[in-house]
């Protein structure tokens, strides 16, 4: 089983959306400062765990480099290497990974995070959990008119946010829906440590395609995810329940950059399998515990 989170896209467009709190606004110590022709390198580790079980590790590089873009600065990325290790066994995907075609993301001002288009399934998990980390340290979160730059800071978004991680083939349908809050862990002069906080809303905020969805998989908390992926013979393999994240990110108050950062996410859910081009006729739901821990190196 495999899921990707795709909460990035919104987070300056719906820089709105978070809660007017009255103060004067304050540059962080920590905003992203460009400088055209700058290059660097993340490494991006995934470990997923299933039933306690760890089932896989991706481990992924990309390098950034900053170009100047209609008059905004982006990092070009380009995606350099990705292995897949089960157990003893390692694929080599990297030949895959280079052919990604660069894009452009920014944690300018006005930047945007546009998530590029995924051409090989294989890239989903790199291209998406890479720029959820982008999209934790968003400067969409600094522009609430509200202090931030202390420890204890934070905003919040006042509305939950529904977000599509489709891919179109592994993926068909999916679907997760957050409640968004940001808050200033520590401060030094060289760095600041943030919590980037995906929670489960109070209520349901999606559209559920089973009427089972209606009932929670975890006590006390709604269904906030959703996701379709094919098997064989034409059939459908269904999963449904919690899920939430949290990242810490340290930045560097000289440039702003993610000097490094780690996520924990967890789903608590219900598999259905064989299901029907309805979704119907499903073999006996199976409880599923999902965790996946990742974490983001600036490399020297």
């Amino acid at each position: 089983m495999k899921k990707f989170i795709s909460v990035l896209f919104f987070i300056i467009s719906f820089a709105t959306a978070f809660a007017q709190l009255p103060a004067a606004p304050a540059a962080p110590v920590f905003k992203r400062q460009y400088k055209t022709g700058d290059t660097y390198r993340y490494k991006l580790t995934l470990s997923e765990y299933r039933n306690d079980q760890l089932q896989f590790t991706n481990v992924s590089v990309c390098e950034l480099h900053v170009v100047d873009s209609n008059r905004m600065q982006y990092d070009k990325v380009s995606w350099l290497s990705k292995k897949v290790i089960r157990g003893v066994d390692t694929v080599d995907q990297t030949p895959i990974a280079v052919s990604t075609r660069p894009y452009l993301i920014s944690l300018a001002g006005f930047g945007k995070l546009d998530l590029p288009k995924i051409e090989r399934a294989e890239m989903t998990e790199p291209l998406e959990d890479f720029n959820t980390f982008f999209a934790a340290v968003s400067p969409g979160f600094f522009m609430m008119g509200r202090r931030f730059t202390q420890p204890g800071d934070s905003v919040y978004m006042k509305t939950p946010i529904r977000a599509n991680f489709a891919n179109g083939t592994t993926i068909p349908k999916g679907e997760d829906c957050l409640a968004i809050s940001v808050r200033i862990l520590s401060a030094t002069e060289q760095e600041t440590q943030l919590r980037s906080s995906f929670m489960p809303p109070a209520k349901p905020c999606l559209s559920y395609i089973l009427s089972d969805m209606n009932t929670p998989v975890v006590s006390g908390s709604p269904n906030n995810f959703q996701m379709v992926s094919p098997a064989a013979n034409n059939l459908f393999s269904i999963q449904y329940g919690r899920e939430f994240f949290y990242i810490n990110s340290t930045l560097s108050n000289v440039d702003g950059k993610i000097l490094h950062a780690e996520m924990y996410n967890q789903l608590n859910l219900i598999m259905k399998n064989n299901c029907d081009s309805n979704y119907q006729n499903c073999q006996p739901a199976i409880p599923v515990s999902e965790v996946r821990k990742l974490s983001l190196e600036l490399l020297p």
